[in-house]
């Protein structure tokens, strides 16, 4: 039985919009919930977006959500990144993208290949570590990139805190307060302190995603580019400059 109620030119605008977006979903999709990405790539080819374009679309859509800004109720001491170059990474390009990784990283790591990625990691106790994954696939190469420098937290937070503390309980004994005066307001040279760290690894964290963008156009440009160069993949020393050095002043004999 039909419905006397009057529809207003607004309602009647809204639900002729929703109407077209239910003919529209019934008209991609059928019955179906979703689509494939190769079903997505047809749809796409018929309304005219091309395939590159799409695919970098499905790719940022899948990005993982990591956090992209420094949050001081964290202290965040780690930064990843997920990103795709349009073109796969020769086995010959290995080795001029594991250079631009040193200069600007500053270090000496360790590189392999493990199944289709090409791995390198390099690792310090008191500063944690960085690995980044190149694979090639489909035409594009995807590049991780994971930075972590949780034991620092410990050493420039807590340890100046008490330091800070115990600084503060001197000098003001020395000026002669009280000790239980003393006692009281020592807290605000730990509390001193201890916001000066944080400062610091806030400015670490943006430290490191500039150069996280360095590394990342750098290796994309080394990709982009041919390599006609024969490599070897081989572990290398971590941080091992002596190593390095040696080897250099035999290549001098």
């Amino acid at each position: 039985m039909g419905n006397n109620h009057i529809y207003t030119k607004k309602e009647i605008s809204k639900i002729l919009k929703r109407a077209s977006e239910i003919q529209t979903q019934k008209d991609l999709y059928g019955d179906r919930d979703g689509l494939t990405e190769q079903e997505i790539l047809e749809l796409a080819n018929e309304v005219g977006i091309d395939k590159a374009s799409l695919l970098e679309a499905i790719h940022i859509h899948d990005k993982p959500d990591f956090d992209q800004e420094f949050k001081w109720s964290k202290v965040t001491s780690k930064i990843q990144e997920v990103t795709y170059v349009d073109k796969e990474m020769s086995l010959e390009q290995w080795e001029d993208v594991v250079q631009e990784i040193r200069k600007v990283t500053g270090g000496i790591g360790k590189s392999g290949k493990i199944g289709k990625s090409f791995e390198w990691e390099q690792r310090r106790r008191e500063f944690g570590y960085k690995h980044i994954s190149l694979t090639p696939k489909d035409g594009k190469t995807k590049i991780q990139y994971v930075h972590n420098w949780t034991a620092m937290k410990i050493p420039l937070l807590f340890i100046p805190a008490f330091l800070g503390s115990v600084f503060m309980l001197v000098a003001l004994k020395g000026i002669g307060l009280p000790k239980s005066t003393a006692v009281m307001f020592a807290p605000l040279g730990g509390l001193v302190a201890f916001t000066g760290g944080l400062t610091y690894l806030k400015y670490h964290y943006n430290k490191e995603k500039r150069r996280l963008k360095n590394m990342i156009s750098a290796i994309s440009k080394k990709i982009s580019s041919s390599g006609n160069a024969k490599i070897s993949i081989e572990d290398e020393d971590v941080y091992s400059n002596e190593n390095t050095a040696n080897k250099s002043g035999n290549r001098t004999h």
